[in-house]
């Protein structure tokens, strides 16, 4: 029988109950890493009470196939109900919180991260063997995950890649190595699959490239933005031409392969490395906009690269100007790279858009009419919002957000909620530019903010019940379509002449 008893919990008490908002989803989220702490001490408990019955037999069973983890996974999936495969991974999971990741596992057990983020964690550390060093990785990543606040899945592995390329590089590289490049195409039923394998900075080129020639279509486009760029990606592979489906003559977009190959020409991807890394007199990680976080070596190996261009960020420049000497609203190339560096993704808690993919938004509302009295372009005021968050936070009903920097430099991001739940977070990349919340601002407090005007917001094509029919619509044509190709087969197998195959 089915424990019921769950509901008689007191959610009271660990903040659970109260105004629907994002607090009480927040405490549930906690409840939620709490318990899959809890199993996973279940099964160390499991594992222990089971190599105390075999005792000195112990090791006579290491090349069993129903050994003891064998057993005990099969317990594990029948109290949760999974597949074999689906409790080992737990079981190995629980070794792993017992054997090289204590203290990260305790981050489960305080509601700092979820389970995934936990394996993940697993994941990124595979690489390191070593007893001290997979402790002083496992030391280094709990501190970085308490500290930094609002915890997500990219962050959990951005810190676990970053303390494993600090401690023991070498992991890290080899686990980039026996990643070997390859192509792979796999089939389904109604679908097939092109999977490309290859270095970070070569897929991170091809996908710009695929974005730019996709995006070369008119507004009467009918597909999707992921239909086009497979449709861009093949026809760049097998050599066809990518154009607008609109059917028009007069499409205003028509490019040319000139045009095309100019565009392509400014695609660029952007990593930020301290100087001692590219000049191999440190082992300082660097970071890959859209990747995360690069071992030393594998930013001096983009570094050598034929192509690539290495600009200094000169951070006296920022403090000097944050902003264009001709339009105060718009930043310097320099307060723009290092705003984008420092941050690394979209700073609401759980974005993992890539920096340099987003807008650089003004926290507080610049003044158009009076600049010095709104929100200043600086660095104490400008952060990367990718473009639903930029459009929430401007348009969206109770949404306030604010940017911090502490007494000691530390550049904090603080997120309030329609509810009033308010979430901090450090920058995320606050370790490769620590630098930067030590620059002392030279404009006043903002005492008349831009207002927005509500009429600027952009609409959609159509509403949400309207694409939902498109999409029943669309599924419903597929099925027709494939039903009567399906009969015509049939129809056409015993209607021939031939005789059967028999």
């Amino acid at each position: 029988m089915t424990n019921t008893r769950w509901n008689e919990v007191n959610l009271d008490e660990v903040g659970a109950t109260g105004p629907a908002g994002a607090a009480v989803i927040e405490a549930l989220a906690s409840g939620e890493s709490f318990l899959a702490w809890r199993r996973l001490v279940v099964i160390i408990e499991m594992l222990a009470a089971g190599m105390a019955a075999l005792g000195a037999d112990a090791g006579d069973c290491a090349r069993r196939m129903i050994d003891l983890e064998a057993n005990i996974a099969g317990e594990v999936a029948v109290g949760m109900r999974v597949a074999r495969s689906t409790a080992e991974r737990h079981v190995a999971l629980a070794v792993e919180a017992r054997d090289r990741l204590p203290q990260s596992a305790r981050l489960l057990r305080d509601g700092v991260i979820s389970l995934p983020c936990f394996r993940e964690i697993v994941l990124q550390t595979t690489g390191v063997t070593d007893g001290d060093a997979i402790a002083a990785v496992d030391a280094a990543i709990a501190q970085e995950l308490r500290e930094i606040g609002g915890v997500s899945y990219g962050d959990a592995s951005n810190v676990a890649r970053r303390m494993v390329a600090e401690f023991d590089a070498d992991a890290l590289r080899e686990r980039r190595r026996a990643h070997s490049k390859g192509v792979t195409v796999s089939n389904d039923v109604d679908d097939a699959t092109l999977t490309i394998a290859a270095s970070v900075e070569e897929i991170a080129l091809a996908s710009k490239a695929i974005d730019a020639r996709a995006a070369r279509v008119c507004k009467n486009d009918s597909r999707s933005c992921g239909a086009r760029r497979a449709d861009a990606a093949l026809a760049a592979l097998t050599g066809n031409k990518f154009g607008c489906d609109c059917g028009s003559d007069n499409c205003a977009v028509r490019a040319t392969d000139s045009e095309i190959a100019e565009e392509f020409a400014k695609i660029v991807v952007h990593v930020i490395a301290h100087e001692s890394t590219l000049n191999g007199d440190s082992s300082k990680a660097a970071w890959f906009d859209g990747f995360g976080v690069i071992d030393a070596h594998h930013a001096r190996e983009i570094a050598s690269r034929p192509g690539t261009l290495i600009r200094p960020l000169d951070l006296d420049a920022v403090a000097d100007c944050p902003f264009q000497l001709g339009n105060h609203y718009r930043p310097t190339a320099g307060t723009d790279v290092a705003m984008r560096g420092v941050h690394g993704t979209c700073v609401f808690p759980g974005c993992k858009r890539p920096a340099w993919g987003c807008d650089l938004d003004h926290v507080c509302e610049y003044n158009h009419e009076d600049p010095a009295a709104g929100g200043a372009t600086c660095q104490c005021n400008l952060n990367p919002k990718c473009r639903f968050h930029h459009l929430l936070k401007t348009y969206g009903e109770g949404w306030i957000d604010d940017q911090v920097v502490d007494a000691n430099g530390v550049i904090w991001t603080e997120l309030t909620t329609p509810s009033g739940h308010t979430v901090r977070s450090r920058a995320r990349n606050q370790w490769l530019l620590p630098q930067l919340g030590l620059i002392p601002c030279k404009h006043g407090r903002p005492v008349a903010p831009g207002v927005i005007d509500a009429a600027t917001e952009p609409e959609r094509k159509r509403t949400r019940t309207q694409a939902k029919h498109a999409q029943r619509m669309q599924i419903r044509s597929q099925r027709r379509y494939a039903m009567a190709c399906a009969k015509a087969a049939a129809t056409a197998q015993y209607d021939s002449a031939e005789p059967p195959p028999f």
